[in-house]
C-alpha cells in the first residue's frame, strides 16, 4: 500500500500562514478586550441594578421626570450628549473592530466563509454577531 506523498511547505509559506494566524488571535483578543470593556461588563452590572431596584436607571429621554421636555434645541442637544454618553465606548470598539477586520483577517478567508449566498454563509455571519449584540 502506498503511503500519501507530503508536499514539503516553503519556509515563505510557513511564515505566510503563521502571520495570518497571529493576526486572526490578535483580532480575536482585541475583540474580546473590547466587547469586554464596552458591552458585557457594564450590562453585567446593569443586570445587578435591575434585579435590586426593579429599574435600569433614568431614561435618556426624560431623566428623573415623567414627562419628557417640549421639543427644542435645547432638548435635542441634551439627547444627543446623552445618547453619546451612553454608547460611546461602543462606537470606539466597532470602528476599531471594523478596521482590524480589514487589516488582521485575510481577505480570502472572509470571502470563503461569508461570500456565499448559501444559508451557511448568513448563519456565520448571525452567529458571529451576537457576542457584540450589534
Amino acid at each position: 500500500m502506498a503511503s500519501p506523498v507530503s508536499v514539503p511547505t516553503s519556509p515563505a509559506q510557513d511564515h505566510s500562514s503563521a502571520k495570518k494566524w497571529l493576526g486572526v488571535i490578535l483580532f480575536l483578543a482585541i475583540a474580546a478586550i473590547g466587547l469586554y470593556w464596552a458591552k458585557w461588563n457594564p450590562y453585567y452590572q446593569k443586570a445587578f441594578v435591575a434585579a435590586a431596584k426593579h429599574s435600569i436607571g433614568s431614561s435618556i429621554i426624560s431623566g428623573k421626570s415623567a414627562v419628557s421636555e417640549p421639543p427644542s434645541w435645547h432638548a435635542a442637544w441634551d439627547y444627543s450628549l446623552s445618547y453619546f454618553n451612553a454608547i460611546y465606548k461602543a462606537l470606539i470598539v466597532s470602528v476599531l473592530l471594523g478596521s482590524l477586520v480589514q487589516v488582521l483577517i485575510p481577505r480570502d478567508w472572509m470571502v470563503r466563509l461569508l461570500g456565499s449566498n448559501r444559508y451557511t454563509s448568513t448563519w456565520i455571519a448571525g452567529v458571529s454577531s451576537l457576542p457584540g449584540m450589534m
